[in-house]
């Protein structure tokens, strides 16, 4: 009897919530749009940085080369999941290339701060920061 109770409650709660489940689930394009529109403010806020110490524009790039291979794998699970399993992996690597790309953001932000003598970067505006600490660009939860 117990069991028949708990089924008709699980069903129930199921067909008056879909809109619950369903933001449960796995979804990994959001994470991938995040980390790639990440990558792209990087690497535009790089251009014209070429007056940059080489080891400071190396150190930036390894960073963005290292979001773009996450975001890469991220895409290939994504793409073509077999499993959940694959679509959860796919959202772990979209969140180590946004962490990446953040990382190189705020490591060129920081290099731009102590470049004394270095011309500002065109494409910060006049209130950027680093995406750390940009509206909109909060991490997930």
């Amino acid at each position: 009897m117990k069991r028949v109770v708990w089924t008709t409650l699980v069903v129930t709660i199921v067909m008056a919530c879909p809109h619950v489940i369903q933001a449960q689930g796995l979804e990994c394009g959001p994470q991938i749009q995040k980390a790639q529109a990440a990558i792209d403010k990087v690497t535009d806020d790089m251009k014209g940085m070429d007056m940059m110490p080489k080891d400071q524009l190396l150190q930036v790039r390894t960073l963005l080369d290292d979001a773009r291979m996450y975001l890469d794998g991220a895409r290939r699970n994504c793409d073509r999941p077999e499993a959940d399993y694959d679509k959860a992996r796919a959202i772990g690597k979209a969140e180590a290339a946004l962490g990446y790309a953040t990382a190189a953001d705020m490591l060129h932000f920081q290099f731009m701060k102590g470049g004394a003598g270095m011309p500002a970067t065109h494409s910060m505006g006049g209130g950027s920061t680093p995406m750390g600490g940009m509206k909109g660009m909060g991490g997930t939860k």
